[in-house]
């Protein structure tokens, strides 16, 4: 196996180049190398942390750059969510811990979600309705800010 330094990514033993991030500049993969094992959103990071200080895995949390604008248009990724690498020799350890912890975060959210409050869609001629009052809503305060601005314009001139 192959680790790139920049991504901190494993390989096969044929790939000239990573997979991950095309740098050509790869090494042997050592037992000390921190190698990437998953990226988690924070709630998930901190139960890893937990669970891997219980274990006794050697891990490095790291802030997740691969997404810093994709949050914006894909709520998948977000800023604060983490890169977690693994040292090589506790990887196999590692990646057991990131299932079991992934399974109950999921079944946690399983429960949270039959607890929630269902909301039922508006019907098509209400939420029209609304949407023009809103609108109609708005104009009027954009004409009341006007017409207090020109208010307050006229009050300054006839000052001087």
């Amino acid at each position: 196996m192959f680790y790139c330094a920049k991504c901190h990514g494993v390989c096969q033993d044929s790939a000239s180049k990573c997979p991950n991030c095309k740098n050509g500049k790869l090494r042997p993969v050592e037992g000390e190398d921190l190698v990437r094992l998953q990226r988690a959103d924070q709630y998930t990071a901190s139960l890893l942390e937990q669970r891997f200080s219980q274990e006794g895995v050697v891990y490095k949390m790291e802030p997740f750059t691969g997404g810093w604008v994709s949050y914006l248009y894909d709520n998948d990724v977000l800023p604060t969510d983490k890169l977690v690498l693994v040292r090589w020799s506790d990887y196999e350890r590692g990646k057991g811990l990131f299932t079991q912890v992934k399974h109950q975060v999921e079944e946690e959210r399983a429960q949270v979600g039959a607890e929630e409050e269902t909301f039922e869609d508006m019907p098509r001629k209400k939420r029209i309705v609304v949407q023009i009052v809103s609108v109609a809503a708005f104009l009027v305060l954009i004409m009341l800010v006007v017409f207090a601005a020109d208010g307050v314009a006229n009050w300054l001139k006839s000052l001087f």
